[in-house]
Protein backbone atom coordinates (compact mmCIF):
# COMPACT_ATOMS: atom_id res chain seq x y z
CA UNK A 1 0.00 0.00 0.00
CA UNK A 2 1.66 3.44 -0.42
CA UNK A 3 1.59 6.05 1.44
CA UNK A 4 1.34 9.51 0.48
CA UNK A 5 3.81 12.21 2.41
CA UNK A 6 3.40 16.21 2.74
CA UNK A 7 5.09 18.38 4.55
CA UNK A 8 4.08 21.83 6.36
CA UNK A 9 5.81 24.70 6.76
CA UNK A 10 5.00 26.42 9.74
CA UNK A 11 5.29 30.17 10.16
CA UNK A 12 3.21 32.86 12.06
CA UNK A 13 1.97 35.70 10.21
CA UNK A 14 1.39 39.16 10.98
CA UNK A 15 0.08 39.09 13.92
CA UNK A 16 -1.73 42.40 16.54
CA UNK A 17 -2.22 41.93 20.54
CA UNK A 18 -5.59 40.25 20.92
CA UNK A 19 -5.56 39.43 17.53
CA UNK A 20 -6.40 36.12 15.90
CA UNK A 21 -3.73 33.42 17.70
CA UNK A 22 -5.05 30.15 15.47
CA UNK A 23 -4.12 29.19 12.01
CA UNK A 24 -6.39 26.05 10.43
CA UNK A 25 -5.08 24.00 7.32
CA UNK A 26 -7.14 21.99 5.04
CA UNK A 27 -5.94 18.79 3.41
CA UNK A 28 -9.17 17.54 1.18
CA UNK A 29 -9.49 13.87 -0.67
CA UNK A 30 -7.61 11.11 1.56
CA UNK A 31 -9.01 7.77 1.19
CA UNK A 32 -10.33 6.50 4.12
CA UNK A 33 -8.41 3.50 5.11
CA UNK A 34 -11.43 2.02 7.59
CA UNK A 35 -13.30 0.90 4.01
CA UNK A 36 -10.12 1.44 1.44
CA UNK A 37 -12.14 4.32 -0.24
CA UNK A 38 -15.08 2.11 -1.13
CA UNK A 39 -17.57 3.92 0.95
CA UNK A 40 -18.85 0.17 2.05
CA UNK A 41 -18.16 -2.89 3.48
CA UNK A 42 -20.22 -6.29 2.32
CA UNK A 43 -22.26 -7.70 4.72
CA UNK A 44 -25.09 -10.65 5.15
CA UNK A 45 -28.29 -10.82 6.20
CA UNK A 46 -30.42 -13.11 8.01
CA UNK A 47 -30.83 -14.93 4.64
CA UNK A 48 -26.89 -14.77 3.93
CA UNK A 49 -27.68 -12.47 0.86
CA UNK A 50 -24.86 -10.08 0.73
CA UNK A 51 -25.66 -5.86 0.56
CA UNK A 52 -23.31 -3.11 1.15
CA UNK A 53 -23.44 -1.01 4.26
CA UNK A 54 -22.19 2.32 4.34
CA UNK A 55 -19.19 3.02 6.19
CA UNK A 56 -19.11 4.19 9.87
CA UNK A 57 -16.04 6.55 9.39
CA UNK A 58 -16.54 8.16 6.00
CA UNK A 59 -20.07 8.16 5.71
CA UNK A 60 -20.03 6.31 2.57
CA UNK A 61 -18.03 9.00 0.34
CA UNK A 62 -14.90 6.57 0.51
CA UNK A 63 -12.53 10.28 1.42
CA UNK A 64 -11.49 12.13 4.52
CA UNK A 65 -10.47 15.36 5.12
CA UNK A 66 -7.78 16.66 7.79
CA UNK A 67 -8.33 19.81 9.62
CA UNK A 68 -5.50 20.86 11.47
CA UNK A 69 -5.47 24.05 13.81
CA UNK A 70 -2.23 25.54 15.15
CA UNK A 71 -2.80 27.38 17.71
CA UNK A 72 -0.22 30.21 18.69
CA UNK A 73 1.11 31.41 21.89
CA UNK A 74 4.01 32.62 23.63
CA UNK A 75 7.45 30.73 23.94
CA UNK A 76 9.94 31.28 26.28
CA UNK A 77 12.78 33.38 26.14
CA UNK A 78 15.51 32.02 23.68
CA UNK A 79 19.17 31.49 24.60
CA UNK A 80 21.02 32.78 21.80
CA UNK A 81 22.64 29.48 20.70
CA UNK A 82 22.18 29.27 17.15
CA UNK A 83 22.19 25.46 17.22
CA UNK A 84 18.11 25.35 18.72
CA UNK A 85 17.37 26.55 15.35
CA UNK A 86 15.56 29.18 13.64
CA UNK A 87 12.62 31.53 13.00
CA UNK A 88 10.91 29.10 10.83
CA UNK A 89 10.69 25.71 11.45
CA UNK A 90 9.79 22.50 9.09
CA UNK A 91 7.45 19.47 10.64
CA UNK A 92 9.53 16.58 8.67
CA UNK A 93 7.42 13.36 8.03
CA UNK A 94 4.09 14.91 9.14
CA UNK A 95 1.75 12.55 7.60
CA UNK A 96 -1.57 14.01 6.43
Amino acid sequence: MSKERRMIEITPGRMSPGGRMTDRIESRGHSCPYCQGNGYHWQEDEWQERYKKECPICKGSGRLDAMITIEWKAGRKASPDPSEGGENRQLEDFEL
